[in-house]
């Protein structure tokens, strides 16, 4: 007499690595940002030097006095620029990249656990809704997973938050930061603030985009394995309560 055939459902060995390979990690983003911090970090001080020479060899070939003049302010233009201006519009724009390859991973990790869970309350940013307020109570409530591992990444994570704010709507200014962060700022308190500080403005640099990126990194990094576990949890309870 034959066994009986089982109804219950039988776990295909390859799903967990499936919904593994399937979440969205951020790894790859943020290895891509270092290679960027990399590139312009070794550019910068070629594109400023190579504009020094074009206008050093033009003024030494030039007779007119009044083009001599104009020459010699461009290139004290071209190497005030160098310290100053192109370091903090370019250093300024990694920041508020990174801060929003940092949003853009939260999102797609809570949406993908959604997805994956069949929740049915649908994670949005609210209006003009601080995302990190938003995206902290609703994994709190429905995920059960903490957004940040500590308060030393959430504290890190808000810095960064508030240079992107206060570059992307502010110039820059040192005003628009929170008083604390000034402090920090002139105290040169750890390696993220160590920038300077010039007609008001905060100028950011190679340290200061390579310390915020392996924190933000490390922040998406912890976060998205939490989900992860919880998705994987999901599953092997479905899979349960089917038998």
């Amino acid at each position: 007499m034959s066994a009986p055939i089982s109804k219950q459902p039988s776990a295909d060995p390859f799903d967990d690595f499936d919904l593994v390979c399937d979440f969205p990690h951020s790894a790859g983003t943020f290895s891509e940002l270092r290679r960027y911090v990399r590139a312009i970090h070794e550019f910068l001080p070629h594109a400023s030097a190579q504009q020094a020479i074009r206008v050093g060899a033009r003024l030494k070939q030039e007779d007119d006095s009044v083009r001599v003049g104009e020459l010699a302010y461009e290139l004290e233009t071209i190497n005030a620029d160098s310290q100053v201006s192109l370091p903090r519009l370019i250093w300024g724009g990694v920041l508020v990249t990174v801060f929003g390859a940092y949003e853009s991973s939260v999102i797609q990790t809570i949406r993908h656990w959604q997805k994956t869970t069949g929740h049915p309350e649908a994670f949005e940013k609210i209006g003009r809704r601080d995302i990190l307020k938003v995206a902290k109570d609703y994994s709190d409530r429905h995920i059960g997973v903490a957004l940040f591992e500590g308060e030393g990444l959430h504290h890190i994570v808000t810095e960064l938050k508030s240079f992107r704010k206060s570059f992307a709507h502010g110039s820059g200014l040192l005003s628009d930061l929170p008083a604390d962060l000034v402090a920090a700022i002139k105290r040169q308190k750890h390696p993220g603030v160590s920038m300077t500080v010039e007609d008001g403005k905060w100028v950011a640099n190679a340290r200061s985009a390579a310390f915020y990126l392996l924190n933000i990194e490390k922040a998406s990094a912890t976060f998205g394995s939490a989900v992860l576990g919880k998705c994987l949890a999901h599953r092997h309870h479905t899979l349960i309560t089917a038998q």
